[in-house]
């Protein structure tokens, strides 16, 4: 393996991506401190105070979406290159850095390279000084097949996909207990318009309970759906398999054929059913039809269809299940993809 490895990635909160690597690299017997360290910053509070001040947030609008902070955490990362001297650098998401950060890494002769679970020319995430990055870095994972070309396109020497994956220390079966609040559907995930003819394909049917967990809800229109905060760590298990059903929506805004969600369904044992692409397809090779969707009307007749055969319902868990609990669908395994290419490319 080619280390150490400098990780630049979010580790706030136990769900944050940069700790499911952290684990993923304990499960190879890599140390944190000696073999990984951990740098990160982004435009949120926790890493960047000076948002919480309008000052600050007409800083962040007129710089490219960089914070104040962001220029002195160009000037700690370089120090850190220099003292750490990783041979691989992986950074996480759309992260811009200064072209002499590259220069730094290179000159070491280490390896950068990206794991980009967002679309980067998405207009939320896009930020021109991380596309004109692409070209310098040595090697682009992407959670999206869909990218590939335009990433090589726009200046990326080299690229494939890594799909996303589940962290067994997060995403697990937890006791049922159907007498708590339970609800016949839920979806899990941020607001956005795009998602609501899903969601208005199903308020009226009748005696459905029906729930939906997640930020950005606020000013849009759910009617029939019972609105609930963000739900995380045990609560998220809870809820996923204390549902009959788990909807497996995707984001077209974003590119996605599947995303996390897709993976930590299953690993928890919730009963899912998938907006229905080539990669839900071969993420659950064995599930039936009635387990995916293509139309909002598609959707609502699934769900009749499975409310009414709990014996479906038992199946889809127990095949959703049997499909992702597997060593090659974790963060630990994506990690090893990872150092693995370093280990080619040095």
């Amino acid at each position: 393996m080619q280390l150490p490895l400098l990780l630049i990635a979010d580790t706030s909160v136990p769900e944050a991506l940069g700790n499911k690597l952290l684990r993923g690299a304990k499960g190879l017997g890599l140390q944190l401190g000696k073999d990984i360290q951990v740098m990160y910053t982004s435009p949120s509070q926790t890493h960047s105070p000076s948002m919480k001040k309008l000052q600050g947030k007409i800083i962040y609008r007129l710089a490219d979406k960089r914070s104040l902070e962001w220029w002195s955490f160009q000037k700690q990362l370089r120090e850190k290159i220099k003292i750490f001297e990783p041979k691989l650098v992986l950074v996480t998401g759309i992260l811009a850095l200064k072209p002499i950060i590259f220069k730094e890494i290179h000159a070491r002769r280490g390896c950068v390279a990206n794991y980009l679970t967002d679309d980067p020319w998405n207009p939320i995430h896009r930020r021109r000084l991380f596309l004109r990055n692409l070209r310098h870095y040595n090697h682009i994972f992407s959670t999206k097949k869909s990218l590939l070309n335009r990433l090589h396109s726009a200046g990326a020497t080299s690229a494939n996909w890594l799909p996303f994956a589940y962290d067994p220390e997060l995403h697990h079966p937890t006791r049922r207990t159907p007498e708590l609040s339970k609800a016949d559907v839920i979806f899990i995930g941020t607001g956005a318009k795009e998602r609501l003819p899903w969601l208005e394909s199903l308020q009226d049917i009748p005696g459905l309970v029906r729930r939906v967990h997640g930020n950005g809800w606020s000013g849009l229109r759910t009617r029939g759906w019972d609105r609930q905060a963000e739900a995380t760590g045990e609560q998220y298990c809870s809820a996923i398999e204390n549902a009959d059903i788990v909807l497996g929506l995707l984001r077209k805004a974003n590119g996605d054929l599947s995303t996390d969600r897709s993976y930590e369904i299953g690993a928890i044992g919730g009963c899912g059913i998938y907006q229905d692409t080539s990669e839900h397809r071969a993420l659950l090779p064995n599930y039936p039809d009635e387990g995916f969707f293509k139309t909002p009307k598609e959707l609502r007749q699934r769900v009749i269809h499975l409310k009414a055969n709990p014996a479906l319902q038992k199946q889809l868990r127990e095949l959703g299940a049997t499909a992702v609990r597997r060593p090659q669908n974790t963060y630990q395994a994506r990690l090893q993809a990872i150092l693995e290419w370093s280990n080619r490319a040095s």
